[in-house]
């Protein structure tokens, strides 16, 4: 994991383990040819004991002459706007800033503090999720990142801390319950050390096993897949002519060319884009985590990314736009007498007040007509079966500064518009659709 010589970058957040980790690799770097810096990431969660905490690893560092390097971010605000949970929100944003403080230092090498109680926790929410008990634990090595820690018990390290006169911060929020990590750590881990003191290490040395079996079946699995490296497709014959026991793992090596990660794949998504490949159906597709498409046509599986959601438009009367694989035809009637065929229908008093067109916003909301009130457009879309991945694609007609329809979904109570008075007829035709149809 070490290098002979240029500079370690250990994440440290002030914590048992972390505070461990930067004592280990200073006391190796004096004989191992390389140098250590320190990277605290201020997530603004706490309020003062978040500060506390970056000053706490700041003093340190200066008293132990260790080039100290720090960044914030308004974690909460993020996770809102991106509509992330606050937990995936400040891993994105924390591995993002150790990539740049690497980068801009010349780290070879990013130290984390995850130790083997990280790492049997990790197994347990991802078992839980249908994952693979070879994916389900964390990786040792990650490209530069390293993880020294990993095979080192909870147990070992503060023992560590105390025989070295090591401090650290206590951060409170790992005894509270709204994290599912937490709850796994406060009563599932528990519950498994009453059965064997050793479960974290066992578990740990089943992992490893199991590692060593999936690269075997890895490298068989590679051995099916028709296309170059950097493809990210595979014959539809190959995947379902493949033995039944590596077309999963077929399809986690395609996710991977993709480059997209695996961490929001299930058990079931990868269930469904094998049994896609293996439809009678000419073509179709299939919506997944992270912006990524399934896609059959004829004899092969694709898997893609998601182009980026097209801008906002202001509709006009009398003209047509494409936007996002969709044909959107607009117009001024008055007076309004009744809705005809599908067309969205909206109230927005004169000619002048145009409605826009765009992708759905983190907290937006509406109120269906015959609702008791407004819920946001991410509920509205779980209900109606709209997947994350296709969200960002679904036309939302805006008018006046609010929601006044969606796509698939229904008009804004308030938008409706009364006989008599102006309206806007707004005529939406999936192209993508009538393509496939056409195939």
């Amino acid at each position: 994991m070490l290098p002979s010589g240029g500079i370690v970058l250990c994440a440290v957040s002030g914590g048992a383990d972390s505070m461990c980790l930067l004592h280990i690799l200073c006391a190796l770097s004096k004989d191992g040819g390389f140098s250590v810096a320190a990277a605290h990431f201020n997530h603004c969660l706490r309020g003062a004991a978040s500060d506390a905490d970056e000053s706490f690893v700041r003093d340190w560092c200066q008293r132990q002459n260790i080039p100290f390097y720090t960044a914030r971010a308004d974690v909460a605000a993020h996770a809102r706007a991106n509509g992330q949970s606050v937990e995936e929100a400040a891993r994105t944003l924390r591995y993002a800033f150790l990539e740049k403080t690497a980068d801009e230092i010349g780290a070879l090498r990013i130290a984390t503090a995850h130790n083997a109680d990280d790492n049997a926790e990790t197994v347990l929410l991802n078992l839980a999720r249908g994952t693979s008990i070879a994916l389900s634990a964390i990786a040792p090595v990650r490209g530069r990142i390293i993880r020294p820690l990993l095979e080192t018990p909870r147990a070992q390290v503060e023992e560590y801390l105390a025989q070295n006169s090591i401090p650290h911060v206590e951060d409170e929020t790992n005894a509270q319950e709204f994290a599912a990590r937490n709850r796994v750590r406060l009563h599932a881990m528990p519950a498994l050390r009453s059965v064997n003191g050793r479960a974290v290490e066992n578990i740990a040395r089943t992992v490893q096993k199991a590692r060593q079996e999936s690269d075997f079946l890895n490298a068989l699995a590679a051995a099916h897949l028709d296309g170059k490296d950097g493809d990210a497709s595979v014959s539809r014959a190959a995947l379902c002519g493949a033995p039944e026991v590596l077309r999963a793992r077929m399809v986690r090596l395609l996710i991977a060319r993709l480059g997209t990660g695996l961490k929001d794949i299930s058990a079931a998504h990868i269930e469904d884009i094998v049994r896609l490949a293996a439809s009678s159906r000419v073509s179709g597709q299939l919506s997944l985590p992270d912006g990524v498409e399934a896609v059959v046509t004829r004899d092969r599986l694709s898997l893609q990314k998601c182009a980026a959601a097209d801008g906002a438009l202001t509709l006009q009367d009398g003209k047509t736009v494409h936007w996002n694989g969709y044909r959107v035809e607009c117009r001024y009637i008055f007076p309004f007498f009744e809705k005809k065929g599908d067309a969205i229908c909206i109230s927005c008093g004169t000619i002048d007040a145009a409605p826009s067109l765009a992708a759905w916003e983190s907290g937006a909301r509406m109120r269906l007509a015959g609702a008791r009130g407004a819920r946001s457009l991410k509920r509205l879309f779980a209900e109606h079966g709209i997947m994350p991945a296709q969200r960002g694609r679904i036309p939302v007609i805006s008018c006046g500064g609010s929601v006044a329809a969606v796509y698939g979904i229904g008009t804004a109570q308030e938008h409706l518009p009364r006989q008599g008075e102006g309206a806007w007829e707004i005529k939406i035709v999936d192209e993508r659709q009538q393509k496939t149809k056409g195939e």
